[in-house]
């Protein structure tokens, strides 16, 4: 499994919480709609984890979440939790870079771990019939990480043309713009430099492993062609030497900064980049549900959105628009992005502006949220068509802390959404006066730096979108 697709899976949940020594079931079992059961299982060493038997495929996915990640780490060391989840798959115990990862050729497994600025990621994919063997490559990569001197000037070297690149890269210039403005002094704020990179060393990466990597705050989930009981001894095979520690320490909770109407990042390319973002909820907001339906309406869903059809489809503005909810554990935003002509920056952000005015002012329609609902629903089967694509979707929802019949309730909550709930959250969340615009590129400006508009745009008013 795609490590970042792994982070990415922890932080969605739209696609997109033994004393039984053999590790039995626990009575809170949860089968959803497409046939997944979920169980809650305890390992003869006291490690809980979620777990998901299919013996259609001879095949086991494991994932793992420690909450805790780049968003706690020393200032002066930014970077350093990335570049410890990168080295744990560089050598562990008696096996180099070169045997590590030839054994993990051998046994024909994948071990991957990721860092986000929330928690550290691991995913391990393994056959059936070398469990044991995988089982122990983990362990060794958590328990006996070599942290050699060549691998880690190699992962700092590529750092290094990564920060040189980044100057050039218009995602990167409007993501920083859009943190600083919105959270200048947060940790979310704050991005890897020379300086942190070159401060990482052995005893760096050892500290965070320790700090990081222990049984305090572990998520594990497992699916695949595995029972209970068996699961139970994998987990403590890999799992069970970790030190119990403590609790992470927390950033603070974003408080976000008044909105800025418009940031220009100049830079010599073609095509500009808009990004625009407003105040968000949470996983846990009574509103999340009917905030999903919102979302596709205006900017979730494609071809079939309102900014997709007034900015792209009538007026050929952008290449492609779209939105979303981004949420992390101490911050939550509706953003979105679009790629388009430098001249037709003012354009589209016009139109965008006054597409979500009118969404704010005039809400949905009930047809509207029903084709919203229909999709949302109808596309989660594809979110759960293999294994690693159900280890993701369950390891998510056990991150965010949802229940674990939640897989079973999601689609029923879905369909139970209103129109006046999501014309409620829509008041809620869509002010168009609450969005910060960034623009990356070298769209027309003044004297004054304020944008040109090269030609006036048609600004959607009355018409219904659902007619259309």
């Amino acid at each position: 499994m795609n490590m970042r697709a792994l982070l990415v899976a922890f932080t969605l949940t739209f696609a997109a919480p033994v004393g039984l020594a053999q590790a039995q079931p626990a009575p809170s079992a949860a089968t959803h709609d497409h046939g997944v059961p979920v169980q809650r299982i305890v390992s003869p060493g006291g490690i809980e984890a979620w777990l998901v038997s299919n013996a259609t495929v001879p095949m086991i996915v494991l994932s793992a979440y420690w909450r805790g990640g780049s968003a706690i780490e020393p200032g002066n060391l930014t970077g350093v939790t990335n570049v410890m989840a990168d080295m744990l798959t560089e050598g562990a115990g008696e096996l180099d870079t070169n045997a590590f990862k030839e054994r993990l050729q051998d046994l024909n497994m994948g071990l991957d771990f990721g860092a986000s600025w929330d928690g550290v990621g691991m995913s391990l994919t393994t056959l059936t019939e070398n469990r044991d063997a995988a089982a122990e490559m983990a362990r060794l990569a958590l328990m006996q990480p070599r942290f050699d001197d060549a691998p880690l000037a190699r992962i700092k070297g590529q750092l290094m043309v990564g920060i040189r690149q980044r100057e050039t890269n218009q995602g990167y210039i409007a993501n920083l713009a859009l943190d600083r403005a919105l959270y200048p002094d947060h940790p979310y704020a704050s991005r890897v430099s020379a300086a942190s990179v070159q401060a990482i060393d052995r005893a760096a990466l050892q500290e965070r492993r320790s700090a990081l990597l222990t049984r305090a705050g572990l998520k594990i989930t497992i699916v695949g062609d595995i029972d209970a009981e068996t699961a139970g001894r994998m987990i403590d095979r890999i799992f069970g030497q970790l030190p119990q520690g403590a609790p992470r320490p927390e950033p603070p909770d974003v408080h976000l900064h008044p909105p800025t109407p418009l940031i220009i990042r100049p830079l010599p390319q073609p095509q500009s980049l808009i990004l625009f973002a407003a105040p968000g909820i949470g996983y846990d907001d009574p509103d999340w549900i009917p905030l999903a339906v919102a979302n596709y309406i205006i900017g979730g869903g494609g071809f079939s959105s309102r900014l997709m059809d007034q900015v792209r489809e009538r007026r050929g503005l952008v290449y492609g628009i779209g939105t979303g909810p981004s949420v992390r554990d101490h911050s939550a935003l509706i953003i979105g992005s679009a790629q388009t002509e430098n001249q037709h920056v003012a354009e589209a952000i016009a139109v965008t502006r006054a597409e979500i005015g009118r969404f704010y002012r005039d809400g949905a329609t009930q047809t509207e949220v029903n084709d919203a609902i229909t999709y949302l629903t109808g596309s989660f089967a594809l979110d759960l068509d293999s294994d690693v694509k159900i280890a993701g979707v369950v390891g998510g929802y056990q991150a965010v802390g949802r229940p674990i019949d939640y897989i079973n309730r999601r689609n029923d909550l879905i369909r139970a959404v209103t129109l006046a709930e999501v014309n409620r959250v829509i008041r809620r969340l869509y002010n168009p006066d609450a969005f910060t615009f960034v623009v990356v590129g070298q769209p027309p400006v003044d004297a004054r730096g304020e944008l040109v508009v090269t030609q006036a745009p048609a600004i959607p008013h009355g018409d219904d979108p659902a007619a259309h």
